[in-house]
């Protein structure tokens, strides 16, 4: 760490002394009054021509050159941007004042349309989808449009990178903690959604994938807000409700926002799980399992503008959930194929919890060119659950077991970034860190298990760099982040040594994107580590019936991944390609009990290595009311395992399509109409079953776009199963789940006089808040 803040001092104070010279600046803006961020600006001498510096747009669309001669002679500024005619411009030295560009008609997503923006553009590791003014932004909400962008998949609250795995979510540099905040955020509010696939160094290591979403620019003071409110009817009724208010007057910008979900469920399962032992046994079990969940959310902050360049701001955000579930389940269990025993399950469970997180954060720029951005986080989380589980057996005894669960969370963070123009590019370095503390506890009343009270304490220390050079119309990022992990493990109180690590890891990344005629291709190669969750750390063994018990394992290494990957965008053709190599990884595993082998086991283990690689392609044309995005997408992963003493290949690739289709209809009604399907494939030492399934709906605006009505039939023939198989080295367990996913749902969004919040803060320690 002294090496990195010496580095640090030493770069602060050249830049000291840059800022000294005579410069020129500017701002670009384009044919709606926001700035362009990003645009290639080129300094030339005059009348020959001779290249003397290079820089890129900040996101306020600020462009500076230091060091430029002070003789007054007159120079020229080219400046690009794809989306945009390229702009010649004759100064001489200072403030060059404000620029305006004019939208060209290239688009990279359709067919030619004067006077719009590409739909798709492709930056490095980074796939841009424009939505303003596109048929996007009247989808509905967040969660709608991310279905339609390339090489993301999204289900029931969930949202998926292909390959990647589950990204971070940035709202205008903020990072969400509840993917319901998608589905606040309503289509017409987003400027354009982007999709990093290759973070730079920037990112905590953990991180793989990154979507930011930014939202338009309005203007105006005073109140503005909007209201949003969803029925849901599957087997059961849900509902959601959510209002957010802003004030802006001046400078200072105040906002909040209460949130309330009520989701009611009724779901089914079969299975059957078999022991290879010295017997053969057999235990079929069928069951149905009613849930509420509850959700209550509010959230205020306020954001200060001291000057153009410069604001702070602090948020508050506060979290209850509360469940409540009944299983009811019938077992017949067999041994070597006779009828051995038949019990009655049910199992009673409730849980709540609560979380607080602050969010304070100071965003500037220092002299002309020094970009500073400082978050601080606190993070505290409370929660248990509580289970009741009752058997009646015909053979064997009669078991009662009631059990308590749970833990608590203190989470600290800080994260310093400064980034500055160098030569043609940016450089961006600075420093992160975190202290957690977690204490985790299991009860049961019977004894059956064993109680655990554990405690895990981890301190985090990062220091990172990295330079973003554009060259003509290629661009080239290079990063290093170098982590120190500090990770104590305590039982009952006393402090395990085997179980307590100390980590140091160098992490190295690299994208390279350049053009072929009118394509543009992205190289990109990073390493990164994924820490177990801390529930997987836990010491306990948890039961969930006498024939199954799922533990943890605190002996658990962190797995580190080195991932190659390649994207190439051409007109409407998205392609992207990759391989990951992942050493220790972490993955599920089945084992007969050490005590018992009538009862399976299910916990994570690391593995030596496992490797994966795959493909999608999306096209997205648009042929006169229909604008359709169709994905189909390749994985495989290289995976070997024992199973009943024989080497077993989970080699199985998977094949998936998705044919999402928009329909623009008469009276401004928007019809779509999207279907998937994958087959039957190995994700590791399981065994994914096909499915297939369908969902439609209808949108219409009201009273200028300021009022949104959809209805969304999802999973419409109800086709969407939980199928899969588990192979354990003597275990196997074979599940079909119904998730009650076919659900009708009706969304009412209203809005006034909308104005976006200014808030900048962009929070630390990502990964460790994963991990809690």
């Amino acid at each position: 760490m002294k090496k990195i803040k010496f580095i640090f001092l030493c770069l602060m104070f050249c830049f000291a002394h840059l800022v000294q010279a005579q410069t020129i600046s500017g701002k670009l803006i384009d044919e709606t009054n926001q700035p362009v961020a990003f645009a290639n600006v080129v300094l030339q001498t005059l009348p020959d021509s001779v290249f003397l510096q290079g820089t890129i747009t900040d996101e306020q669309g600020k462009f500076v050159f230091d060091k430029v001669n002070q003789d007054q002679s007159e120079k020229l500024i080219q400046i690009s941007c794809l989306g945009y005619e390229s702009l010649h411009q004759h100064v001489v030295t200072g403030d060059v004042g404000v620029l305006s560009l004019r939208s060209s008609a290239i688009m990279l997503g359709e067919t030619v349309i004067t006077g719009r923006r590409p739909t798709y553009s492709l930056k490095g590791a980074s796939l841009t989808t424009n939505v303003e003014n596109t048929l996007l932004s009247s989808l509905g909400t967040a969660h709608d449009v991310l279905k339609r962008i390339p090489g993301l998949k999204t289900g029931d609250g969930t949202v998926e990178v292909f390959g990647k795995g589950t990204p971070i979510i940035y709202i205008n540099g903020r990072k969400i903690r509840d993917l319901s905040e998608l589905e606040e955020l309503n289509s017409r509010d987003i400027a354009k959604i982007e999709l990093i696939t290759n973070p730079g160094a920037e990112y905590d290591a953990e991180v793989k994938s990154v979507l930011r979403i930014k939202t338009v620019r309005r203007t105006g003071e005073g109140w503005g807000g909007n209201v949003r409110s969803m029925l849901q009817k599957g087997r059961l009724w849900s509902n959601n409700q959510q209002l957010a208010l802003n004030y802006r007057k001046n400078n200072l910008d105040i906002f909040g926002s209460f949130y309330y979900n009520k989701q009611k469920r009724k779901t089914g399962q079969e299975d059957l799980q078999t022991v290879y032992t010295d017997k053969l046994l057999e235990i079929d079990g069928d069951s149905e399992s009613p849930y509420s969940t509850e959700n209550i959310q509010g959230e205020g902050g306020a954001n200060y503008q001291l000057n153009e360049n410069n604001s702070l701001g602090v948020r508050y955000t506060y979290n209850y959930y509360s469940s409540d579930s009944h299983v009811y389940s019938l077992f017949r269990v067999r041994e070597n194929n006779l009828d051995f025993d038949k019990f009655d399950f049910t199992n009673a469970m409730d849980g709540s919890g609560e979380t607080h997180k602050v969010n304070a954060y100071y965003n500037g720029v220092w002299g002309r060119q020094l970009n500073v951005d400082f978050n601080v986080d606190w993070l505290y989380s409370d929660n248990d659950t509580r289970q009741n589980i009752v058997e009646n057996s015909m053979n064997e005894e009669d078991r009662t077991v009631h059990s308590v669960s749970g833990s608590r969370n203190n989470l600290y963070a800080c994260k310093l970034v400064f980034s500055h123009p160098v030569f043609a590019g940016i450089l961006q370095f600075g420093t992160e860190i975190s202290l957690t503390n977690r204490h985790s506890h299991y009860v049961n009343e019977e004894q059956i298990m064993n109680d655990a009270f554990d405690k895990i304490t981890s301190c985090n220390q990062a220091g990172f760099v990295s330079y973003d050079l554009p060259v003509g119309k290629t661009s080239l990022n290079a990063g290093l982040r170098y982590e120190h992990v500090s990770f104590n493990y305590y039982e009952d109180g006393v402090k395990q040594e085997g179980q307590c690590k100390e980590y140091n890891n160098l992490f190295p990344s690299l994208s390279f994107s350049f053009p072929v005629g009118k394509a543009q291709f992205a190289l990109g190669y990073s390493a990164r580590i994924q820490r177990p969750g801390y529930f997987m750390l836990r010491s306990d063994v948890q039961y969930a019936n006498r024939y199954t018990y799922e533990r943890g394992n605190p002996l658990l290494q962190p797995e580190i991944s080195h991932d190659l990957s390649f994207q190439g965008g051409y007109k409407f053709v998205q392609l992207s390609a990759f391989y990951s190599y992942t050493k220790d990884a972490i993955v599920s595993v089945a084992r007969p009990d050490d005590s018992d082998n009538r009862i399976t086991v299910f916990g994570m283990e690391n593995i030596s290595s496992w490797q994966n690689f795959g493909a999608t392609l999306s096209l997205s044309p648009k042929i006169g009311i229909w604008e359709p995005i169709w994905n189909l997408q390749f994985m495989r992963q290289i995976l070997m395992g024992t199973h009943r003493g024989n080497l077993k290949h989970f080699n199985r690739p998977a094949l998936a399509a998705d044919w999402n289709n928009q329909f623009s209809l008469p009276g401004q009604f928007i019809l779509s109409i999207d279907a998937s399907c994958t087959n039957s494939y190995h994700s590791g030492y399981n065994r994914m079953k096909a499915v297939a399934w369908m969902d439609c709906g209808l949108r219409k605006s009201f009273f200028k776009n300021t009022l949104d009505v959809s209805v969304q039939v999802n999973d419409v023939f109800a086709s969407k199963k939980e199928k899969y198989l588990v192979y354990g080295p003597m275990v196997t367990f074979n599940k079909r789940g119904d998730s009650d996913s076919r659900q009708v749902r009706l969304r009412l969004a209203y809005r006034f006089n909308s104005v976006r919040s200014k808030y900048k803060g962009t929070g630390a320690a990502a990964g460790e808040m994963g991990r809690l």
